[in-house]
């Protein structure tokens, strides 16, 4: 069916019902025909999916007998978590969205906060609840939608370590929906098809919001395509966009951070950096003349692109933090569209930047605050929303709080021309020798390290008080002396303000495993726990 026809019939379906769970679940899989996912070489269809959601449905209600309570859903992106979400809700419970990156001991504090006796799952749980195999539950018989309920939990990223759990109604994931139409009124490229399909690769996890709302709600609510990746490593994300001809890609910075350090690497070994600088500005110049020279490009720098997306890919968005311009300039240079956005657990996915030219999406805004949201910054430079999208309430360490009004994002932002800029976040923020606000992540961006795994520049207390500091993971084979002579070379480029006082480097991860972004909170708590060790430059 033409995608146009499915998008204006389900937006007027969807405006025209109760806005509720069960009206997005009947008009989602309307169009059975369509291609739901793609897990390998296998193809599962929206209509197969109804099936199997409705008669795992009634084996759920029928194994646990309870109503209204709320079920962890303990699932990585998969046709088994789309069955176990839709389970959950129409078996008139609740689904919270288990986090599968977070400590076991925070997840089983918040299933104990939210009072959870079961949970779904593929295999062996973690949970302190009973475990229920999504696999298993089968029935003969169907489960009616008169029970449905209207309410899901996920929690915010663990930064604080603090049990934080945000609660969505379908009314306002029906927001979220609704501003879909806005956005593909502003930006019709951002469902542009290749050969006929529109399919967005499930790299970010759906319990988290932007992967729920952008990459889910958004496309699968008009019957769009989701490939799921076995596993989360560069090769076989690369390989899976190739493969599988992906046309979407939402991520967060550290996937395109990454994507340009491969690049940037492989054009050094190559001494190609010069030529490949000259041709990247021609062809961001002609894309500034006409963005519909995407294509062209991509074909240009057919034998980078062999190697990373392929051809087929036609609008990405990065999002959950700061993204560094010179990632953007090199994802752009390459054809392959890069939009910055913004979003958050409490507040939902709020803006993205929909202009086409590369001069504009080099700059890395955010864009514009979208129909169901209004954004004002205060005095302190900090971003405040609110609207209609924005969760209904949080439960912080076990004591619930109603959602209304403005709600504070700790974001600091510029406005310029009503498009918006991260400055980075308030709490992050280093107070300098002469009281002046340091933005870590612009100072971060400065540094270009060759051998280092991962760096990260925050404020590290000392004696004298919090010092502007920066750590470099390293490999054990490194050159600590080359790196050293990097990291001064490149801090000597930097006003003495803000200038980096102190550099170090360790051994140990500063991410974990699956993270999808670096805290530099959490950072600082493994400084002091002693799971980070620091070694000081100076002794090199």
């Amino acid at each position: 069916m033409n995608f146009k026809k499915i998008l204006k019939g389900n937006k007027k379906a969807l405006i025209n019902s109760k806005k509720d769970f069960k009206a997005i679940f009947e008009i989602m899989f309307s169009h059975p025909d369509c291609i739901l996912c793609e897990e390998g070489n296998k193809k599962h269809t929206y209509g197969e999916a109804y099936d199997m959601i409705l008669s795992a449905a009634d084996s759920l209600k029928k194994q646990i007998g309870i109503k209204g309570e709320f079920v962890a859903l303990e699932c990585e992106n998969s046709l088994n978590w789309i069955v176990g979400f839709w389970a959950i809700l129409i078996s008139g419970n609740k689904p919270y969205l288990v986090n599968t990156r977070y400590p076991a001991n925070l997840t089983n504090s918040i299933i104990k906060s939210l009072n959870i006796k079961y949970s779904l799952c593929v295999g062996e749980s973690k949970l302190s609840a009973t475990p229920i195999d999504i696999l298993a539950l089968k029935s003969d018989n169907t489960c009616s939608l008169d029970d449905m309920a209207d309410e899901i939990a996920f929690s915010s990223s663990a930064t604080s370590m603090n049990e934080v759990v945000c609660f969505y109604s379908g009314s306002q994931v029906a927001e979220q929906i609704l501003n879909f139409e806005a956005i593909v009124k502003e930006c019709p490229q951002i469902i542009r098809h290749y050969k006929g399909e529109l399919k967005l690769l499930a790299f970010l996890p759906f319990y988290h919001i932007f992967g729920l709302f952008a990459v889910y709600f958004w496309f699968c609510f008009f019957g769009r395509t989701l490939v799921f990746l076995t596993d989360y490593s560069a090769d076989t994300i690369l390989k899976t966009c190739r493969d599988h001809k992906v046309t979407h890609i939402f991520a967060v910075p550290m996937l395109w951070h990454k994507i340009e350090q491969k690049v940037l690497s492989t054009l050094k070994e190559k001494g190609a950096e010069t030529t490949f600088g000259i041709i990247a500005g021609l062809f961001t110049a002609l894309q500034n003349i006409a963005p519909s020279l995407s294509g062209v490009t991509k074909m240009a720098f057919g034998k980078i692109n062999r190697h990373l997306f392929g051809r087929s890919v036609q609008f990405c968005i990065s999002g959950g933090s700061y993204l560094r311009v010179g990632a953007a300039r090199l994802i752009n240079s390459l054809g392959y569209s890069l939009h910055n956005g913004y979003g958050a657990s409490e507040i939902g996915i709020t803006s993205v930047d929909l202009r086409l030219k590369p001069r504009h999406l080099n700059a890395v805004s955010i864009g514009k605050p979208f129909d169901s949201v209004e954004y004002k910054i205060d005095d302190n430079g900090v971003l405040w929303v609110k609207g209609t999208s924005l969760c209904t309430k949080k439960m912080i360490n076990g004591k619930t709080i109603q959602v209304d009004g403005w709600f504070n994002t700790d974001d600091n932002l510029t406005e310029i021309d009503g498009y918006y800029f991260i400055c980075g976040r308030q709490s992050d923020i280093v107070i300098g020798d002469n009281g002046e606000n340091i933005n870590p992540d612009r100072i971060e961006e400065h540094f270009n390290i060759e051998g280092a795994k991962a760096i990260s520049v925050l404020g590290l207390q000392s004696e004298k008080g919090e010092v502007l500091s920066l750590i470099v993971q390293i490999e054990n084979d490194c050159d600590l002396s080359q790196i050293k002579n990097q990291l001064l070379r490149q801090n000597a480029l930097l006003p003495n303000v803000t200038a980096v006082k102190k550099f170090y480097f360790t051994n140990d991860s500063l991410a974990d495993s699956g993270d999808i972004k670096t805290s530099r909170k959490q950072i600082a708590k493994k400084i002091k726990s002693g799971q980070i060790t620091l070694t000081d430059f100076d002794r090199i």
